[in-house]
């Protein structure tokens, strides 16, 4: 495999003329960007000690593409901060990775804390006019660049879980890892020259694993700084890639005029981070083609867990499947005991491989539980069939054990989702003196339902039974989502009881 920084100099090998990236203000050929990527990495060697931390906290843009590659470049580590995080967050990720340099946009400014002093961190802005690195470029452009390659062994990033269950963890990714995931990547999508990506995911979190296995290819980036449905159909007719979480694509389906002809050359749309009713996948692919694919993976194993092909998701029984473990991914199902289960079977997700994290950082107590005899334990419930597809079935802290039966959260919220009048939902459990936990839901109804509690409780309970359908379900207009899209249970759950207790003694909680 190579380096990590090694893919954009064999995509400059590949199209040395080609444009590597276009944003809303510029385009930018492969040439002129490795010219901005040397200069600035050389910038950063004069000003920071090797491997020093690196925070980058900026939209979708070239100057945020040619900033993480120039970290990479000048072999420091590269700490990804999500502007939509919000000050409180990001003063805490900033707190736990301590960087020596920060890096902002001007947009992204307001999202960090309003006092750095007391991380001693320099705050330099990356897209100011004759200032910042801007000027850094200038003055290094053209100087000649010695491209240190560092041990695949070697931290390349810190990344931070999302926080929905606690505190952020520090994640560290190596450049072994990182190669290992675009090694999978190229594998699982064939990326060439040809390919477009449309960058509307954050270039700070999932979005940033299209940029290497796309350059790598000799492909181009369209950079869009805001997810800004108007003109993601305006990039998509000459888009051939993209990565978006579902409510996005949503949208895509309900604005006007979008179909396969006003996306030609799309190949792979692909989803991840939270899952895809059948009807909604059918629906995609009635109005896109045979181009929508998934991914799973997590921050400590990134993106390649498994993947599930355009072709294969065409299968009606696999679209509720995450697909089969990619190139450098090996997956298992371990028991309460730890042993591996047969296939069908439900059990804790684990995976090893080169895509794996060897620790958090500065926590070696939390690094050591992250791991069973060599296997991560992602934390996910799932099985795997026959063919080697995996099915999951939600977080193992989430499995919700009522009367003494296990109910999988995915399983309820897959019944819930089949019904008519519901866009969407999630499921937890709450705590119950009769039950030990019971079985609730929030569900948002689509535009125009009549529907209430009572009747989505009736029509589940042929499908579910009673133990397994919500003793309870709270209607809300939306769900809680992080930064990057996901449904946070945790929040919902608050949500639905913040104005009440929440053991509750009723008739309709004890009944089945």
């Amino acid at each position: 495999m190579k380096r990590p920084i090694e893919y954009l100099y064999q995509g400059l090998d590949i199209n040395p003329r080609g444009i590597a990236a276009t944003d809303q203000r510029e385009q930018v050929s492969y040439s002129e960007l490795v010219t901005r990527v040397e200069a600035l990495a050389q910038a950063l060697r004069q000003r920071l000690p090797d491997g020093a931390h690196v925070a980058l906290c900026a939209q979708n843009h070239i100057d945020h593409l040619v900033a993480h590659l120039a970290i990479i470049a000048a072999n420091q580590v590269w700490v990804p901060i999500n502007p939509k995080n919000g000050q409180q967050l990001n003063s805490q990720l900033i707190e736990v990775s301590q960087p020596q340099l920060i890096l902002v946009d001007r947009a992204s400014l307001d999202s960090l804390p309003e006092t750095l002093t007391e991380t001693r961190s320099p705050v330099v802005s990356i897209d100011t006019p004759n200032e910042g690195t801007r000027q850094w470029i200038e003055q290094f452009r053209g100087r000649a660049f010695t491209l240190e390659l560092p041990s695949f062994d070697r931290t390349m990033a810190i990344k931070f879980t999302g926080g929905t269950t606690g505190q952020p963890k520090g994640v560290i990714q190596t450049h072994g890892n990182v190669s290992a995931v675009v090694a999978n990547m190229q594998a699982q999508f064939g990326f060439n020259r040809d390919d477009v990506n449309l960058a509307v995911a954050p270039l700070t979190h999932g979005g940033s694993h299209y940029i290497l296995p796309i350059l790598g290819a000799g492909g181009s980036h369209c950079l869009l700084t805001t997810p800004d449905i108007a003109k993601i159909a305006q990039a998509l007719p000459h888009s051939s890639v993209s990565f978006m979480p579902p409510t996005l694509i949503y949208k895509l389906l309900e604005y006007p005029g979008l179909d396969r002809d006003s996306a030609p050359k799309l190949r792979h749309l692909t989803y991840s981070a939270a899952p895809m009713p059948p009807q909604k996948i059918s629906e995609v692919i009635t109005r896109f083609g045979p181009c929508l694919s998934t991914v799973y993976g997590q921050t400590e194993a990134p993106m390649t867990i498994t993947a599930m092909s355009a072709q294969d998701m065409q299968n009606p029984a696999r679209q509720r499947s995450v697909g089969r473990p990619c190139l450098h991914s090996e997956l298992c199902i371990l028991g309460p005991d730890g042993a591996a289960l047969p296939a069908g079977e439900t059990g804790e997700v684990a995976v090893r491989g080169g895509i794996v994290m060897p620790g958090y950082f500065d926590s070696p107590e939390q690094s050591a539980g992250a791991f069973k005899d060599g296997w991560l334990l992602t934390g996910d419930l799932g099985y795997v069939d026959a063919d080697g597809y995996l099915f999951l079935q939600g977080r193992s802290k989430e499995l919700i054990i009522s009367g003494g039966f296990n109910v999988y959260p995915a399983e309820v919220e897959n019944a819930l989702i089949k019904l008519p009048d519901v866009r969407e939902c999630a499921v937890f459990g709450v705590a119950d003196e009769y039950w030990g936990e019971r079985v609730e839901a929030a569900v948002c109804l689509v535009d125009g339902s009549n529907a209430n509690s009572d009747t989505l409780r009736a029509q589940l309970k042929p499908l579910l039974g009673d133990v397994k359908t919500p003793k309870r379900i709270h209607l809300l207009s939306a769900l809680p989502r992080n930064p990057v899209g996901k449904v946070v249970r945790r929040e919902v759950k608050a949500l639905c009881h913040s104005h009440e207790n929440p053991i509750e003694h009723n008739a309709e909680a004890r009944s089945r």
